[in-house]
């Protein structure tokens, strides 16, 4: 499930996953669950949430912690989207890859899928995995 940020947004019309800064007190996996409800509607903890990976980006404005989790959603599930966004489609990793993405989610792709093998099983599904 990608998510295409309004136009005054920091990566603005670029695609997207639903995720965010934690809370104070917040653990990684209560930030993901908070944030994918607040900008899909969608409750994924009665889903089940899986970490994947924590990655460390440095930028020139100051290093990032991701969290990158995954979950299993089905397309008939109702997206119901936050201000923060102006569009939403579910779309394969690799049709994810051809789309204009913000920053470093082609990177996070290709180690979800391509580093882990499931590339070519992905690239066959009619629902995504984890996205």
């Amino acid at each position: 499930l990608l998510l295409k940020r309004r136009e005054d947004k920091l990566h603005a019309n670029k695609w997207g996953l639903p995720g965010g800064k934690a809370n104070p007190g917040e653990t990684p996996r209560q930030t993901v669950i908070r944030e994918t409800k607040e900008e899909t509607g969608i409750d994924v903890g009665v889903h089940g949430v899986r970490l994947f990976r924590r990655t460390f980006i440095r930028y020139p404005e100051g290093d990032f912690v991701y969290d990158i989790f995954q979950s299993r959603l089905q397309r008939d599930e109702p997206v119901v989207l936050s201000t923060e966004h102006i569009d939403y489609t579910w779309a394969t990793p690799l049709r994810a890859l051809q789309m204009e993405l913000i920053l470093d989610l082609d990177a996070c792709i290709n180690m979800l899928y391509v580093q882990s093998g499931q590339i070519g099983l992905a690239a066959t599904l009619d629902t995504p995995q984890g996205l």
